[in-house]
């Protein structure tokens, strides 16, 4: 996996929660160029994957570049990251890894359309829907709350992590929201498991969605005790401390 970069759906963020993804593997080799950001080290599935889809002699040449370019995302610099995404690209035009990364830099950067056409092209290559939740936020971002649906409805149980299931139902929500389908939106959250034993970011985050949509539709009680649920997690992730005390 690359670098998660902050999500458009959900709640807001107290601070960046960027994750480092793969395990490390060290990249020590003399550079021939002048670096902004330390390179990120990545893990031998990610160097396998590159190496097979690299153009031929260019394997090393797309790991060092790679590995810069995550080592940006890392450090904050997105258009750095990007500019060095962009490089990796044209070095190996069918690696997923590289794709992925790709769409995710431009994401975070906010350039909607640049995203979904590289998450697009993820998708194709890949086959895999893990990144749809993202895909589906960027159409959201373009106002075509439509496609942003169906992208999330492809995402099902036991195909995809949890945390990707449950970012499919938040974005899922929010685009039937933007339709102004907000009782359709609070049953599809309704719909997961919202009371597991050890709650995780994924439950938490939908706990604030439904909350922010029950508020809205006037359920005042109800959005309450969500926010507070949250709030009782981890008061620091997200606002709810202060949404449950004005409700």
């Amino acid at each position: 996996m690359t670098p998660s970069p902050p999500r458009r759906s959900g709640p807001p963020q107290k601070g960046g929660r960027g994750r480092a993804g793969p395990p490390p593997r060290r990249i020590d080799r003399p550079s021939t160029h002048t670096r902004k950001h330390d390179p990120a080290h990545l893990s031998d599935d990610i160097v396998r994957e590159l190496q097979a889809t690299a153009r031929p002699g260019k394997g090393e040449i797309l790991i060092q570049v790679f590995s810069e370019a995550v080592g940006a995302f890392m450090a904050g610099d997105p258009d750095e990251a990007i500019r060095l995404g962009e490089q990796a690209k044209h070095i190996a035009l069918r690696s997923t890894t590289v794709r992925e990364f790709l769409g995710l830099g431009y994401y975070h950067a906010e350039r909607w359309k640049q995203a979904a056409s590289e998450l697009s092209t993820f998708r194709r290559i890949s086959g895999s829907a893990d990144q749809n939740p993202v895909l589906g936020d960027c159409y959201r971002a373009m106002e075509k709350p439509q496609r942003a649906l169906e992208l999330c409805d492809e995402v099902v149980p036991g195909d995809s992590d949890p945390s990707v299931f449950y970012e499919a139902a938040i974005v899922g929500a929010g685009a039937l929201a933007d339709m102004g389908r907000v009782d359709e939106a609070i049953a599809r959250l309704e719909r997961l498991e919202l009371r597991p034993e050890a709650a995780e970011e994924h439950h938490l985050r939908a706990w604030y969605v439904l909350a922010d949509l029950l508020a809205r539709r006037g359920r005042y009680t109800q959005a309450r005790e969500w926010f507070e649920a949250v709030a009782a997690v981890d008061p620091e992730l997200t606002d709810a401390p202060e949404r449950a005390a004005r409700l």
